[in-house]
C-alpha cells in the first residue's frame, strides 16, 4: 500500500518528473496511435501475402495437373491402337509417377475448401479404377467400354482442376485461371476425338452414335476456345493464337470435317467398301501434334498463373515492409525529435556529469598510475565551453582536477625519495655486509681453533642473511640488484644456493633435482624467490620437521618445485589473500611487515612470469605447500618430464654424509649449508655456471661444536634407494647405520657420499656400532699447495690435528695393493672406511668453502 502511494504521489507531482518524461509524455499519446493504425496496416498486408503463397501452391498443383492430364489422354490413344505391352507399360509408368506426384501435393496443400475437397475425392476414385481400366486394353476389351473408363477419369481431374479456379481471387489472376481450365477442356475434346476417330478408322467407319459424338465434340471445342478469348489475357490469347497453329493443325481440321461429311453404311451405294477418307498414321500425327501445342500453352498458362502468386506475394510482403519500416521511422523520427530537444535543455548537465564520472573513474587513476610510473599525467578538461552557469561550473571541475593531480605528483616525488632513500641505504648496507664476509673469511682461513671456527661460520651465515634482506630492501623500492648471470645455471645449483640462505637450513631437505638449467638473467631471482618460501616454511613449522624441496619436469617442459612443510597452515581467507598478493606482482603499496615476503615473492616472480601458488597439503596433513612453477622458456636442458638425477634424490641434512674416492679428475661432495650431493666439472670453477651462483649467494659452512662428535650412520647408495625414495612426494627412507672408519692418510681421499659399487657388500650393509671418539692431537701442519688456474685448493686444513687409527684391512696386512675404495684390489680384500671425526669433516668442508671463494674475482672489492 506504501508504495502504491508513493508511486501515485510521484505521478502526481509532474512538476519533479525530469525533462525527458514530460517530452515522453507529451509524445507517447500521437506515437501510440500512429503504432495502432500502422500495425493493422501491416497485420492486413501480411494475411494477404499469406493468401497469395498459398494461391501459388493451388498454381503448383495446377502446373503439375497439365502433363498428368496430357499422359492420360496419350495412354487413351494408345489403348485404340495396336501397340506393343512392353510401350504401354513404359507409358503407364509415366503416368504413375505424375499421378503420385499429384497425390501427393493436394495431400500437402492445406485449406483446399469443400468444392476442391469433393472434386479431389472424386478424382481419387476414378483413378482408383485404372489398373481395372488397364488390365481391360490388354485383354482387347471393346473400344466403346474403354473410351468411357478414360474418359471418366480424365473428365474427373478436370472437373479437379475447374474447383481450384475458385482460389484464385485477384482479378490479376482469375482470367488466367479461367483461361488454363478453359485450355484443359479444349485439349481434352482434341484429344477425345483422336481416339474417337482412331476407332473408326480400325472398324473402316464411324457409326451414327459416334458421329454425333465426333460433331458434339467439334462443337465444344470452338464454344470453349471462344470462352478462353473472352477470359484469357491478351498475352495468354496471343499465345495460344501462335502456337496452336501452322499446316499440321489446319489438316487435323480437314480431316475432322471429312469425317463429319463420311457416308454411313446405310447410305453407301451396293457394292461400295466401307473405308475412311484418310489414313491413321496421319491421322495420328496430325493429331498428337495439334495435342502437344496445346499442352505447350496449358503448361506455359500454369507457369505463368505460378508466377503471378509469386509476384503478388512479394508485392505484398514488401508492402508490409515497407509500411513497418515506414511506421518505425516515423516513431523513431518522432521519438528523435523528443530527444533532440531532451538533450538540448539537459545537454550542459548530462556533459558536466558524464565528464565527472569518467574523471573519477578512468581518468585520474589512469593519470596518478602514470605519475607513479614517471610519465607525464594529462587529464582532459570539461567539454562544456560556454560562458554561461555550465560553463562556469566546468572551469571550478578543471581546478579541483588540476589541484588532484598537483597531490598525486607531490606524493610520486615523496614516494621516490623515500625509495630511492631505502636503495641508497640497502646498497650502504650491501657493501658493508660484503666487506665483513671477507673479512669473516680471512678470519677463517687463519683460525685453527674448532669452536672459534663454528662461531665464525654463524657470523658468516648471519651476514648472508642480512645481504639477503639488504636485497629485499632493493625489490620493495622497486629497483634492480644489479646482479645477473650470462650463463645457465643448473637448477640444482639454484636450489643449494636458496636453501644456503636460510636461517635454519639444516632443516631444509632437496629431493629429485632433474638435471636442467635456468637461464642465467632469471635465476639469482629464482634463488631469491625459492628462498623466502623455504624461510617462511621453516619459520611457520615445528622445530623439528622437515621442510622438503621437490622438483619435476611436466609435460610442457616447464618445472616445479614444491616446498612442503608440517606447519600450523593458514585459513582460507588468509590463504586467498596471501595468494593474492603474491598474484599481484608486488603492486604499488608499502606491504606491512608481516607481509614482507609475499611482496618480495610476488615481484620477483612477476619478473620473469614465474607462477607462485599456495596451498594445503593434499593427504590432509597439517602443513603447506608453496608452488613454484617456472615457464618453459627459462629453463634450458634434456631432462625429459618427471624425470630426475638419481644422484640428486632422496637427500639427507647435512649431519649424514660420508667420504668416497675422487674419480676422473672430478671432485663430489656435498654443499655443507644445504645436505645435497654436488658434482662439479673438471673446468675451472671460476667458469663454470655454478661458481657464478656461488659467488652472488654464498654457502654456509655447518657449525661445529666444541667437543667432536661422532659421524652419522651412512646413508645408502643411490644404487640402493627404493622407487618411492625417488617419487617426488615421497620421505627417503631411514638409512641403515654403518659403521666408518677414518681413510689412511697416505691413501686416496675414500668419499662415499652417493655410495658406490664398493658399498655393496656385506660389510658395507652390516649395522654396526659407530666407534668411540678419536683424541685430538696437535701435529705439525704442512702448508696447502697453491691452486693452480683457478681449480679448487686440494690442502686438508688441520689434518694433522688427529691421530687416525690405522684401517682394519691394513692391521691385517692388507695395503693398498691389497683393497681400495671400490674393493676391487689384488687381493680381493674390501677395506673398510675407519670412524670419522666431525672436526676432520669441519675442515674438509672449510676447504670446499675456501677453494670456492679463492675462485673468485675482485670485483666486488669496490662495492661500497
Amino acid at each position: 500500500m506504501t508504495a502504491r502511494r508513493s508511486w501515485s504521489t510521484a505521478a502526481v507531482q509532474w512538476r519533479n518528473w525530469p525533462v525527458l518524461v514530460k517530452i515522453g509524455a507529451v509524445l507517447v499519446v500521437p506515437v501510440i496511435g500512429a503504432m495502432t493504425l500502422g500495425t493493422l496496416r501491416v497485420r492486413a498486408d501480411l494475411d494477404l501475402a499469406a493468401s497469395y503463397a498459398e494461391v501459388e501452391r493451388f498454381a503448383h498443383l495446377r502446373e503439375e495437373l497439365v502433363p498428368t492430364i496430357g499422359l492420360l489422354q496419350t495412354e487413351r490413344s494408345l489403348a485404340m491402337e495396336p501397340q506393343g505391352d512392353a510401350y504401354r507399360r513404359a507409358q503407364w509408368t509415366q503416368t504413375d509417377t505424375l499421378i503420385d506426384t499429384v497425390h501427393w501435393m493436394a495431400a500437402n496443400t492445406e485449406d483446399l475448401g469443400p468444392v476442391a475437397t469433393a472434386g479431389y475425392d472424386k478424382l481419387r476414385k476414378e483413378l482408383g479404377s485404372l489398373p481395372q481400366l488397364r488390365q481391360q486394353v490388354v485383354a482387347g476389351a471393346d473400344t466403346q467400354v474403354l473410351l468411357a473408363g478414360y474418359a471418366a477419369i480424365i473428365q474427373a481431374m478436370v472437373d479437379f482442376d475447374r474447383s481450384l479456379t475458385s482460389k484464385f481471387p485477384d482479378e490479376g489472376l482469375t482470367g488466367s485461371s479461367s483461361a488454363l481450365f478453359d485450355l484443359q477442356v479444349a485439349r481434352e475434346q482434341v484429344s477425345f476425338q483422336q481416339s474417337l476417330v482412331l476407332v473408326g478408322i480400325r472398324r473402316g467407319e464411324l457409326n451414327a452414335p459416334e458421329r454425333e459424338r465426333l460433331i458434339e465434340a467439334d462443337v465444344r471445342l470452338s464454344d470453349v476456345v471462344a470462352d478462353m478469348r473472352s477470359v484469357a489475357p491478351p498475352a495468354l490469347w496471343q499465345r495460344y493464337l501462335d502456337t496452336v497453329a501452322g499446316s499440321e493443325v489446319a489438316q487435323r481440321q480437314e480431316f475432322v470435317r471429312q469425317a463429319r461429311a463420311d457416308v454411313p453404311q446405310g447410305q453407301r451405294k451396293p457394292g461400295t467398301r466401307a473405308t475412311m477418307p484418310f489414313k491413321a498414321e496421319d491421322w495420328s500425327r496430325t493429331s498428337n501434334q495439334t495435342t502437344s501445342l496445346m499442352t505447350g500453352v496449358a503448361r506455359q498458362a500454369a507457369a505463368d498463373l505460378r508466377a503471378g502468386a509469386a509476384r503478388l506475394q512479394d508485392e505484398t510482403s514488401n508492402r508490409a515492409g515497407a509500411e513497418s519500416v515506414l511506421l518505425l521511422a516515423m516513431v523513431l523520427l518522432a521519438t528523435g525529435i523528443g530527444g533532440v530537444v531532451g538533450r538540448y535543455l539537459l545537454r550542459s548537465l548530462s556533459s558536466l556529469r558524464r565528464a565527472a564520472l569518467d574523471v573519477a573513474s578512468n581518468q585520474l587513476p589512469s593519470a596518478v598510475a602514470d605519475i607513479r610510473a614517471g610519465r607525464a599525467a594529462k587529464i582532459d578538461p570539461m567539454p562544456v565551453r560556454t560562458s554561461e552557469e555550465f560553463g562556469q561550473l566546468a572551469r571550478a571541475f578543471d581546478t579541483v582536477q588540476n589541484q588532484a593531480v598537483r597531490s598525486a605528483e607531490e606524493e610520486a616525488e615523496l614516494r621516490g625519495n623515500l625509495r630511492n632513500i631505502f636503495v641508497n641505504l640497502s646498497r650502504r648496507s650491501q657493501g658493508l655486509v660484503e666487506r665483513q664476509l671477507r673479512l669473516m673469511e680471512q678470519l677463517e682461513q687463519k683460525e685453527d681453533d674448532p669452536d672459534q671456527l663454528a662461531n665464525l661460520f654463524k657470523l658468516d651465515h648471519l651476514a648472508t642473511r642480512m645481504r639477503r634482506n639488504n636485497e629485499n630492501l632493493v625489490v620493495l623500492s622497486g629497483a634492480d640488484l644489479g646482479r645477473r648471470f650470462t650463463e645457465h645455471v643448473p637448477l640444482a645449483d639454484v636450489l643449494r644456493a636458496a636453501v644456503s640462505e636460510v636461517e635454519h637450513y639444516e632443516r631444509a631437505t632437496v629431493r629429485s633435482v632433474p638435471k636442467v638449467d635456468v637461464l642465467g638473467y632469471a635465476a639469482g631471482d629464482l634463488v631469491r624467490t625459492v628462498a623466502e618460501l623455504v624461510e617462511n616454511a621453516t619459520a611457520f613449522s615445528p622445530p623439528d620437521s622437515q621442510v622438503v624441496i621437490q622438483t619435476a619436469v611436466r609435460a610442457d617442459r616447464s618445472v616445479l618445485i614444491e616446498i612442503v612443510d608440517e606447519g600450523i597452515g593458514m585459513g582460507d581467507a588468509e590463504l586467498a589473500d596471501a595468494n593474492a598478493r603474491v598474484a599481484a606482482g608486488g603492486g604499488v603499496d608499502v606491504p606491512v611487515s608481516r607481509q614482507m615476503g609475499l611482496f618480495v615473492v610476488g615481484s620477483l616472480a612477476g619478473r620473469h612470469r614465474i607462477e607462485v601458488v599456495l596451498g594445503r597439503r593434499d593427504n590432509g596433513e597439517d602443513g603447506m605447500v608453496a608452488s613454484v612453477a617456472v615457464p618453459p622458456e627459462l629453463i634450458t636442458g634434456t631432462a625429459p618430464a618427471g624425470t630426475a638425477d638419481p644422484a640428486e634424490t632422496a637427500v639427507l641434512p647435512v649431519d649424514r654424509w660420508e667420504e668416497r674416492p675422487v674419480e676422473d679428475g672430478s671432485l663430489t661432495g656435498k654443499l655443507s649449508s644445504v645436505g645435497i650431493a654436488v658434482r662439479l666439472p673438471r673446468l675451472p670453477l671460476a667458469s663454470s655456471p655454478a661458481s657464478i651462483l656461488f659467488r652472488s649467494h654464498k654457502p654456509v659452512p655447518v657449525p661445529a661444536s666444541a667437543e667432536p662428535r661422532h659421524a652419522a650412520p651412512a646413508r645408502p647408495s643411490a644404487e640402493s634407494v627404493p622407487q618411492a625414495a625417488v617419487h617426488p612426494g615421497a620421505r627417503p627412507p631411514a638409512a641403515p647405520p654403518v659403521s666408518q672408519s677414518m681413510p689412511q692418510p697416505q691413501g686416496p681421499a675414500d668419499f662415499a657420499w652417493l655410495g658406490g659399487p664398493g658399498g655393496s657388500g656385506a660389510g658395507a650393509t652390516a649395522a654396526r656400532p659407530a666407534p668411540p671418539s678419536v683424541p685430538r692431537a696437535r701435529q705439525a701442519a704442512t702448508p696447502p699447495p697453491q691452486p693452480e688456474n683457478g681449480a679448487l685448493p686440494k690442502r686438508v686444513p688441520k689434518a694433522m690435528l688427529f691421530v687416525t687409527p690405522m684401517d682394519p684391512a691394513k692391521a691385517d696386512g692388507g695395503g693398498p695393493g691389497n683393497g681400495s675404495g671400490n674393493g676391487s684390489g689384488n687381493g680381493g680384500v674390501h677395506r673398510q672406511p675407519g670412524p670419522r671425526n666431525a672436526d676432520r669433516a669441519r675442515g674438509l668442508l672449510n676447504s670446499f668453502q675456501a677453494g670456492i671463494r679463492q675462485s673468485k674475482t675482485d670485483e666486488g672489492d669496490g662495492e661500497t
